[in-house]
């Protein structure tokens, strides 16, 4: 990515999360989450708790495993970009935990997890798309995909609010390229 794009992107990127997250702190955001919950039906079914799962902690496991080996196979050696992306799951994560606890958001639905902002689920599909766009660029949309899909099964179990979404499709790869970008990580 030439230094152009990525300083848009970034920009944009460092926009979305901050316009986010001051919307979540000010209250701004209640109304928004109210009527897009409102809008959206309760789809509580076999399928789409599985689907959700896919972007759970087995699941991002999983991939990061996969990205390991792909990275042994290819060039005897671990990348760097995937030990940004490793780096970025455990700060990212930590983050989100240290959040839920800040905002102590309850959830639209009670009785699932704890907090609500930001989604966990969503972040961790999101730093996937990020890591995996960014590492097999003819897959990017595929990528996307999979985070927005994950994004959406979180809102269509009402386990979480539109903001809490939002923020966490923001955050990953805001997070992963702040750390590509101070860190020096680039695909060989």
């Amino acid at each position: 990515m030439d230094e152009v794009k990525f300083d848009a992107k970034f920009t944009a990127l460092t926009a979305g999360v901050f316009i986010v997250l001051i919307l979540q702190a000010t209250g701004l955001i209640y109304g928004i989450n109210e009527w897009v919950n409102s809008q959206l039906p309760l789809v509580d079914t076999p399928l789409m708790n599985l689907l959700t799962r896919l972007g759970g902690d087995i699941f991002l496991a999983l991939f990061g495993a996969f990205a390991v080996i792909a990275d042994w196979r290819e060039k005897g050696r671990v990348s760097r970009n995937t030990l940004l992306f490793i780096l970025a799951v455990a700060i990212g994560l930590a983050a989100v935990g240290a959040l839920k606890l800040i905002f102590a958001e309850p959830r639209p639905r009670p009785g699932y997890g704890t907090y609500a902002f930001p989604s966990g689920h969503t972040f961790r599909a999101a730093v996937i798309a990020a890591y995996g766009a960014d590492r097999w660029e003819k897959y990017a949309p595929a990528f996307w995909a999979y985070a927005v899909g994950i994004a959406l099964t979180r809102l269509l179990l009402h386990v979480h609010w539109f903001g809490d979404v939002l923020f966490s499709l923001f955050f990953a790869p805001w997070l992963y390229l702040l750390l590509k970008s101070l860190l020096g990580g680039k695909f060989e």
